[in-house]
C-alpha cells in the first residue's frame, strides 16, 4: 500500500500515471487508493493532506 500511495503522489493523483508506473491496471489502483484513504481517514483531495502523506511517504522509504 505504501508503494501505490507514493507512487500516486508521485504521478500527481493521476491513477492512470501510477497504473501505468506500476504495471497494474487502473481499478486495482483506484481500488487501493480508495482503501488507503478509508484505514487513514484521509482526504486525498485535499493538497495539503496530500503534501503531507507525500512528506511522510519520502521520509521511510530510500
Amino acid at each position: 500500500m505504501l508503494e501505490t500511495l507514493s507512487t500516486y503522489l508521485d504521478e500527481e493523483s493521476s491513477l492512470a500515471h501510477t497504473a501505468t508506473r506500476m504495471g497494474l491496471h487502473r481499478n486495482t489502483v483506484s481500488s487501493r487508493i480508495d482503501r488507503i484513504q478509508r484505514l487513514l481517514s484521509a482526504d486525498l483531495a485535499d493538497p495539503e493532506t496530500r503534501l503531507a502523506l507525500h512528506l511522510g511517504c519520502r521520509t521511510i522509504t530510500p
